[in-house]
């Protein structure tokens, strides 16, 4: 009986081992691809010196923020489904995943702080705390969910500073202009959630070399309001499975609200 006991013990600690091992591995891997590999190709070390803060919170109408709470916050999901499957317990992986998340976009911060070209940006970790936020929020409002979305159009903006916004793909990533980002509140029952969707116009850059008057009158934001569809109600699949979709947003009919003018778009991307 007792050596039954102890061999079984024993095969359940190396099981979990073996999770462990594969969660740790698989963390590893994801961030050597997905930030060192980056690290490697797009900071040019050579030019690197004293680490330094930047204030950037005034530029881009905030999109390039709004990006880092959407990251971050899918992030967590993806780090805590993969640390459950694994076999970490759900609040664990849920720890596990935001931490995680909240980690590695910091690391860009740490990197950023060395060059003069950028900076490390209290606002980027501020954006990043509220992408981790949101997501942990999703066990306090339950039968709410608060869900984060992203989409694009391409804009004629790029092709004024293609050198800045980006060429064809890389539009996605640098084109302000063309990206939405949206707040879905969803309930466990309802079929369709609320979206709140921010975006702007009129980015084209220039900050610390044109008039700050010049650049605000170029600028200029864009609410969207819209409904989305809740994936886990229509398809009855866990979250997981949904990734894409729970990620982007689907288009569908939007009121639009820019520079003070109301319209209606009957397909809104």
């Amino acid at each position: 009986m007792i050596t039954k006991l102890f061999l079984t013990l024993s095969a359940l600690l190396a099981d979990t081992g073996r999770r462990e091992l594969r969660f740790w591995s698989g963390v590893g891997l994801s961030y050597g691809a997905v930030y060192g590999l980056p690290f490697v190709a797009w900071y040019d070390w050579r030019s690197a010196q004293g680490w330094r803060f930047f204030d950037d919170g005034r530029e881009w109408k905030q999109m390039d923020k709004l990006g880092h709470v959407w990251t971050t916050y899918h992030l967590s999901w993806v780090y805590r489904d993969w640390a459950e499957w694994c076999g970490y317990s759900p609040p664990a992986a849920r720890r596990v995943g935001a931490l995680l998340a909240w980690a590695f976009q910091a690391s860009i911060e740490i990197a950023d702080g060395f060059f003069p070209k950028w900076g490390a940006s209290l606002w980027d970790l501020g954006a990043n705390t509220l992408g981790t936020g949101l997501f942990g929020l999703a066990d306090y409002i339950r039968p709410w969910r608060v869900d984060v979305r992203f989409s694009f159009f391409p804009s004629p903006y790029a092709a004024q500073r293609p050198e800045v916004l980006g060429r064809g793909v890389a539009q996605i990533l640098k084109d302000y202009n063309g990206q939405t980002y949206w707040l879905v509140l969803l309930h466990d029952k309802l079929p369709l959630g609320i979206a709140i969707g921010h975006g702007a116009r009129g980015l084209l850059g220039g900050y610390g070399r044109e008039p700050d008057a010049v650049i605000q009158a170029r600028e200029r934001r864009r609410w969207v309001l819209s409904l989305d569809p809740h994936w886990e109600v229509l398809l009855r699949r866990p979250r997981w499975a949904l990734r894409i979709f729970v990620a982007l947003k689907t288009p569908l009919p939007a009121l639009l609200y820019e520079s003070s003018a109301l319209r209606v778009a009957w397909v809104y991307f």
